[in-house]
């Protein structure tokens, strides 16, 4: 049989790996095993910081490679970082500090820690995950005082801003300001990336890493922030759910998340 060309596969996980019940369906499941059984490594691509991925493998007894935050993290199966990024500390204090004046909800990822802008607000990953995320030295902070702190000590990998106000005065806000930039991982968000990073710089570090030609890629997404990916990609693939800008990027569309594109996918172009 002749090889696979793919030898990296690098997934987006909510609206791709994952379906709307947000479960891995158990065909998604079995494409991963027999993509990794045929030497292929499979790499999770995701705005969630690598810690929270970290936790959702382990339910589901899945050793990866993840690129979290957009890009900014990239780590191996056992969470040694291979690059990370952070946002200048002057360009993430002027974001938070427009995103306070316009009383915006936000999250933010740093170097072991997450900020909810809200005092009494929990991250979903601290409800969900929390003591076994802490466990694997993520602290969770909680007000803009403590957001500006992190902020301060250039720790900030990504600002995750929520559509309690009007997104398009969010990015009029953040527009102008230098060293950053904005993408999204669905239409009622906005995310703050450092400036050049995205999921296609991450899923470049990694291939890069390993040694392997991102002609022999293959990306699947369904969002802007996907975007990057599935053009850098060998075989950028959208999901059938995914947005008109991820499908006119990628190369090949799939089914949809509900339907096991995933798996259609690798089972179409991986083996």
């Amino acid at each position: 049989m002749t090889p696979s060309p793919i030898r990296l596969i690098a997934t987006d996980i909510d609206g791709t790996l994952l379906n709307s019940a947000l479960q891995i369906p158990e065909r998604n499941l079995r494409a991963i095993h027999a993509a990794q059984e045929k030497g292929i490594t499979v790499a999770i691509s995701s705005g969630r910081f690598p810690e929270n991925v970290y936790v959702l493998l382990q339910d589901y007894h899945l050793r990866c490679p993840i690129i979290g935050t957009n890009g900014a993290d990239v780590i191996d199966e056992n969470l040694n970082r291979l690059s990370e990024t952070y946002i200048a500390p002057d360009a993430a204090l002027f974001a938070l500090e427009q995103l306070n004046r316009l009383g915006s909800d936000y999250f933010l990822f740093a170097r072991q820690a997450v900020c909810t802008s809200r005092v009494t607000r929990k991250h979903h990953s601290e409800l969900s995950f929390g003591d076994r995320i802490r466990a694997l030295g993520i602290t969770y902070y909680h007000g803009p005082e403590e957001a500006a702190m992190l902020a301060s000590r250039g720790m900030a990998h990504k600002i995750f801003v929520c559509n309690n106000v009007s997104l398009d005065l969010v990015r009029e806000a953040l527009r102008p300001i230098p060293g950053i930039d904005m993408t999204q991982s669905s239409a009622v968000n906005i995310e703050v990336m450092p400036c050049g990073i995205d999921k296609g710089v991450g899923v470049r570090a990694l291939a890069d890493s390993l040694g392997i030609p991102m002609e022999q890629v293959m990306a699947l997404g369904d969002e802007g922030n996907d975007i990057p990916m599935l053009c850098a990609a060998g075989y950028g693939v959208a999901m059938g759910n995914g947005s008109p800008e991820a499908k006119a990027a990628a190369r090949f569309i799939t089914d949809t998340n509900n339907d096991c594109g995933f798996a259609k996918a690798i089972e179409q172009y991986a083996l």
